[in-house]
């Protein structure tokens, strides 16, 4: 994961698996050689992550023994993962030794280590640590040399139990059940604390942490289990349903970054906090606000947002992929206005920041004195059907201004504070254009000397509020602010 100013983006690191009360993430140390978990306080924010996702995901996991099962694992089955503090791939091996070791018949594939014990019922294993790279994070899920008949059994040590094989070639691109390996870069300003928020210039660990563990149950990878359509579109049944009932809209398929990266696209969808289980929500947006996924590639950590949390669409896609999770919560009702301004929609600033002047102030140049344009948008983000009453500042003796909605002249009603938006669905966006128009003979001076004529501009500035109201509900209130100067 990458670090730009204000931006982390999340790169692919898979992490661990567990279900409310009946599977147990195990995370391992044994090989965090660089002692990047070196204090309580990081290996209990790790911790808090996989606790996160045991309290919602629900299920079972088979034990698998060393010798195999009886439906044709083999044994001296491996499990294979990236080592945390090196990035090399490892095997450890069920097999005695080497020369016991069935896939290394030829004495030209030892495993790394030999004598692992096998699965236990209902225990992912998850090996972590930390190593200089580039990205915040990289990891990833379980693999392991094996023969055919183990990625082929259902028993074994890659499905554990879940019915969801691909026998044949196909079944080496299954989802692995077992666990995975997780990887921080130790160079990252990080913050561990879980009982406040990040200061900026500084990275979440949990919600880095939490992304990672998405790609370590198979979200946003490549495996059979993921739902897309091979071209870029997100397919899953529940994933789709969820962000719908959040949005208020009928999509029939998520966005995906790429068809060779299969991240939700970055900041196109949002989808309310999962409430089930028991969130970490300090610093996470308010209840009934949605949030980018975080299963998007881009964390955006600002003065808003310093923590991210699983979504309800994050969650829903664990079920796309064969886990059993608890349900989401019914969301209440709400009514929420959102206000934005820009030279068009496309550049505006505002979006997804409500009741406050941060980050929704966007600012015009007049030069010498030309009449100059922005709009206004004014999205339902409640998830209920409303409408808005719309409020516009009016011009002044320097500063002329005219609203315009539907190519109708609507400067009057905005200034009374009484031009509506008429009725929105969720996330429908509502358009006032606006112009201003410098009076020149204020702010133009003439300067006449023999034989030349200079012209000179004042520096004027001029502050217009814009402000949107719920008619469902009156607390319901966002505004901006445009500003014109010359």
């Amino acid at each position: 994961m990458k670090r730009a100013p204000s931006l982390v983006p999340l790169f692919l690191l898979f992490c661990l698996l567990s279900p409310a009360g009946a599977i147990e993430i195990v995370i391992d140390y044994t090989y965090d050689t660089n002692n990047f978990f070196n204090t309580q306080a990081k290996r209990d924010a790790l911790q808090a992550v996989a606790d996160r996702y045991s309290e919602i995901i629900e299920g079972n996991l088979a034990a698998v023994e060393p010798s195999g099962t009886m439906s044709g694992t083999s044994p001296g089955w491996r499990i294979g993962f990236k080592h945390p503090g090196t990035g090399d791939s490892i095997d450890l091996s069920t097999a005695a030794n080497a020369g016991t070791d069935p896939l290394n018949s030829s004495g030209e594939n030892p495993a790394e280590v030999y004598g692992f014990p096998g699965l236990s019922a209902d225990q992912w294993i998850l090996f972590a640590g930390g190593r200089p790279q580039a990205s915040a994070g990289s990891g990833g899920t379980g693999t392991g040399t094996n023969f055919t008949t183990t990625f082929d059994d259902v028993h074994g040590p890659m499905h554990r139990g879940f019915n969801d094989n691909t026998p044949g070639a196909n079944s080496v691109f299954d989802l692995p059940r077992w666990g995975g390996s997780i990887s921080f870069n130790t160079g990252e300003t990080w913050h561990f604390d879980l009982t406040t928020a990040a200061p900026f210039g500084s990275v979440d660990f949990y919600s880095i942490a939490l992304h990672e563990i998405g790609h370590a149950l198979g979200l946003s990878t490549a495996f059979n289990q993921f739902p897309t359509d091979g071209a870029g579109k997100y397919t899953g049944a529940d994933g789709i349903a969820a962000f719908n009932g959040d949005n208020g809209s009928s999509v029939s398929f998520l966005s995906l970054q790429s068809a060779g990266n299969r991240h939700f696209a970055d900041d196109v969808h949002k989808s309310f906090v999962f409430s089930a289980g028991t969130p970490v929500s300090v610093g996470v947006v308010p209840t009934g606000t949605r949030q980018d996924l975080v299963m998007d590639p881009v964390a955006f950590f600002s003065g808003q947002q310093q923590r991210l949390e699983l979504t309800n669409v994050d969650v829903a896609a664990l079920r796309d992929l064969g886990w059993e999770t608890l349900d989401a919560p019914d969301v209440p009702d709400f009514s929420r206005p959102d206000n934005r301004t820009g030279r068009n929609l496309l550049s505006s600033v505002g979006n997804n920041i409500y009741q406050t002047l941060s980050g929704q102030q966007f600012q015009l140049r007049s030069k010498r004195a030309r009449k100059v344009r922005a709009v206004l948008g004014v999205q339902n983000d409640g998830n209920i059907d409303d409408s808005f009453a719309v409020f516009g500042t009016k011009g002044n003796r320097t500063f002329r201004i005219r609203y315009t909605a539907g190519g109708a002249n609507v400067t009057s009603a905005m200034i009374r504070g009484n031009h509506n938006t008429g009725l929105l669905t969720p996330n429908s966006i509502h358009q006032v254009s606006i112009l201003v128009k410098p009076k020149k003979k204020r702010i133009k001076k003439v300067i006449r000397r023999p034989g030349l004529k200079i012209i000179k501009y004042r520096k004027k500035t001029r502050s217009f509020l814009l402000r949107a109201i719920s008619d469902n509900d009156a607390g319901a209130i966002d505004f901006n602010r445009l500003r014109v100067r010359t």
